[in-house]
């Protein structure tokens, strides 16, 4: 389409234009046909002069047809040219310059400037130009004829017509051209408001802290923000006009980018996260929005990035995720890791050939917290991190070295093979390897000497069946680490069954035990003390358990439970509140008899411990002189000041001390001098074999010799026959034996009634 097309099409789609033809088509209609009525009135009738009226009043009837039916460009040109064409015609016949009709020609040029456009109008004004010409060089010739007599009101209702049409066409050209002006002003507002907004979204893209980057359809930048230089160290030169895939995408896996390309293609916004870099080479994280800019018509013109930097928001989840997986001191993984390595191992569900079978060996140093305690912390993380060195330069290559807290560490062997005894040899023989690496002497630094060390190797193979869970290996492989570290420094163990059968016994033993001692399932039993007469002198308190299920339980079953945890503590607690009770009854009130109570060296530690036991003494009414305490060698190893002190603060409530199965531990007569030592109790294992073996024999006299020069009281334990005793008796008439040969430990209702028949009378009385 022409310039002039263009024009003249969007000309026709104004209202005012339209309004133009219309008024112009009836003005053309009514003046044309008037005039040819009026004319036709006339005598003689000018036909002539009536047909070319009526003619230009048809032209506009056929303009009003045509602008009935939308067909504006026709109805405006028709209406111009076909007018033109008649007036001239009629202007020939007037006398050319002379007659009246010439002012028909301005009107007409008004009106093609308005409907037709502007070389229309000038078209039309060249050839009105023109035609003049001619009519005043015919006239100059005398070739136009005379100006024939007019019809008066036919000239009348003409120059009215004219004015009208004049008339309406300015007025409307005028409204029409007030319109463009207030819409010119409204569109130059809105273009400033738009401006304005622009400006403030430029200087908010401009200096927003996130990268900003504008590219065409073909991605080939068109603008970056500050912050995108400043982030990425490029000049604007340096980046302006190149692809933004060379800056951008190099972080992108193929099938990254090959989903960003069909998420843009589909005018999608794409997320995602890019590893790109700086100018320098640097890494830059970016976590990235690309989305599509539209036009007003929908049409996708460029492309937006929008980039903000979450370097270092990765670089505090890699630390985050390290922390959480990796040992702080070591740098080797944590146990975490190690569940999580586990569990990758177990057999999958459905799995129906050969499992892969697996070692996990838990390992523990020796001695670690005494040389801990004696070079101080630091000395200890140097030696935690030798070792680790030491474990990692032994490890296969498919290997895991873990650091499972303190000085425990776990090495999982993969690829030993499917059959279990393979794999247990292979386990194994990488254990002694692994014994022999850690005995080479380690250098750390800040040490003059060599170290040398080694640790205690718990084994257990795993996954052992397709439910063989992870905590059960882990469960097993600690079981046979306490095997190895019962059995004395640098010893392997391998789980076996009955490991995991006596780890099960015992969980169950203080599980319930710790319900027992709420529950009033405990007993107390004596046995008693007699002097050479055979007289009862005193009783030991023994503690048995009466379990709901399994009847009465032997002290060799849960003791060694109990002293494996707290609740060694409870049961102290509950055996001396009972043992001063009875000393509260009667039968001790009124006879010197003493009770024995066996001590923890766990619960005398408790900073409380004399606070407690004097609490107890107030409650129940308890003579404390009645009271002897047996406590172990073992006790005054550690800490012996505050054993001491400790010792004299309930020796001053009138309680006293036994030091029970003398001569077994360190017998040192250093700290029996200084402590409050009031009677020792010479072990069951001398006195046995005192009277047959000569070197038994030997110790139980020194024993006695030890206890006249102290002026300490003598009870021999374990006196079940009738030599043993008058062998005792024989070397010391003062002794005090206990023994089966004398009373077997029974219940503490029965040994009441034997024994204090005072007390048995008033319990009946009292019933």
């Amino acid at each position: 389409m022409t310039q002039s097309a263009t024009a003249f099409s969007s000309d026709f789609e104004d209202v005012t234009t339209q309004h133009l033809v219309r008024v112009a088509g009836w003005g053309v209609l009514l003046i044309g046909c008037s005039i040819a009525m009026l004319l036709a009135l006339d005598t003689p009738v000018q036909t002539g002069r009536v047909l070319f009226n009526l003619g230009a009043g048809l032209v506009g009837g056929l303009a009003l047809v045509l602008a009935r039916l939308r067909h504006w460009r026709l109805a405006a040109h028709l209406l111009v040219w076909g007018v033109w064409l008649f007036v001239t015609l009629v202007a020939v016949r007037n006398g050319g310059v002379h007659g009246p009709n010439l002012l028909n020609y301005p009107v007409l040029i008004v009106l093609a400037g308005w409907m037709l456009g502007g070389r229309a109008t000038v078209l039309l004004t060249v050839l009105t130009g023109v035609l003049f010409a001619l009519f005043f060089w015919a006239d100059a010739r005398g070739w136009m004829p005379q100006v024939p007599e007019g019809n008066t009101l036919a000239y009348a209702v003409y120059l009215c017509g004219i004015l009208l049409l004049t008339a309406a066409a300015t007025l409307l050209s005028r409204r029409n051209y007030l319109g463009r002006v207030d819409d010119a002003q409204r569109t130059a507002s809105h273009l400033a408001a738009s401006e304005a907004e622009l400006r403030k979204l430029l200087r908010a893209v401009e200096q927003s802290p996130e990268s900003v980057v504008i590219t065409d359809l073909q991605g080939c930048i068109e603008y970056v923000n500050q912050a995108y230089l400043l982030r990425t160290g490029y000049a604007r030169d340096e980046v302006l006009g190149r692809s933004s895939a060379a800056f951008s995408s190099n972080g992108l896996a193929p099938a990254q980018r090959q989903g960003l390309q069909e998420t843009l293609a589909r005018g999608e916004v794409w997320a995602g996260e890019q590893v790109n870099q700086r100018k320098d080479g640097t890494s830059l994280a970016e976590a990235v929005v690309v989305a599509p800019i539209r036009q007003p018509d929908g049409r996708i013109s460029h492309f937006v990035e929008l980039k903000q930097d979450i370097t270092e928001r990765k670089r505090a989840a890699d630390e985050i995720h390290r922390l959480a997986h990796y040992d702080v001191l070591t740098s080797l993984p944590n146990r975490s890791m190690l569940v999580e390595h586990l569990t990758g191992l177990q057999v999958p569900p459905g799995h129906d050939g050969p499992a892969r079978v697996h070692a996990l060996l838990l390992l523990d140093l020796d001695r670690f917290t005494t040389f801990n305690d004696a070079r101080g912390s630091e000395m200890g993380d140097r030696l935690l991190c030798a070792v680790a060195l030491r474990l990692s330069q032994q490890l296969p290559p498919e290997g895991l070295l873990v650091r499972v807290a303190g000085d425990e560490f776990a090495i999982v062997l993969h690829g030993l093979g499917g059959d279990m005894a393979q794999a247990g040899r292979n386990a194994l023989a990488f254990a002694a390897q692994m014994q022999a690496a850690l005995g080479q002497p380690l250098r750390l630094q800040g040490d003059a000497a060599p170290t040398q060390w080694t640790a205690s190797t718990g084994i257990t193979l795993y996954p052992q069946s397709g439910e063989d869970a992870v905590h059960d290996a882990l469960r097993r492989a600690s079981t046979a680490l306490h095997r190895a570290k019962a059995l004395g420094g640098g010893q392997v163990a391998f789980f076996e069954r009955e490991m995991g059968q006596a780890a099960e016994l015992r969980f169950r033993v203080e599980r319930e035990l710790r319900h027992a001692i709420g529950a009033g399932e405990l007993r107390l039993f004596l046995q008693s003390q007699v002097d050479v007469q055979g007289q009862v002198v005193g009783a030991e308190v023994l503690v048995r358990w009466q379990h709901p299920r399994d009847g009465l339980v032997s002290p060799a079953v849960f003791i060694p439970v109990a002293e494996g945890s707290d609740l060694i503590v409870l049961l102290g607690r509950w055996v001396l509140e009972q043992s001063c009770l009875l000393l509260a009854r009667p039968a001790f009130a009124g006879q010197r008899v003493r009770l024995s109570v066996n001590l923890s060296a766990r619960q005398f530690r408790q900073p409380d411990f004399v606070d407690e036991l004097r609490q107890m003494l107030a409650r129940s009414g308890a003579d404390p002189t009645r009271l002897t305490l047996e406590v172990t060698e073992g006790l005054v190893i550690d800490d012996f000041d505050d054993v001491v002190a400790k010792m004299h603060e309930l020796v001053a409530l009138g309680v006293e001390f036994s030091l029970d199965d003398f001569g077994t531990g360190y017998s040192s007569l250093a700290y029996l001098k200084r402590l409050p030592i009031r009677e020792l109790k010479i072990d069951r294992s001398f006195v046995r074999d005192a009277s047959t073996n000569a070197d038994d024999g030997a110790l139980v006299e020194a024993i006695l010799s030890v206890a006249r020069h102290f002026g300490m009281r003598v009870v021999a334990e374990g006196v079940e026959t009738q030599a043993q005793a008058d062998y005792l008796v024989a070397h010391a008439p003062a002794i005090v034996c206990q023994g089966f040969l004398f009373s077997r430990p029974e219940p503490q209702a029965d040994w009441l009634a034997r024994c204090a028949p005072v007390d048995a009378a008033l319990n009946e009385n009292s019933h």
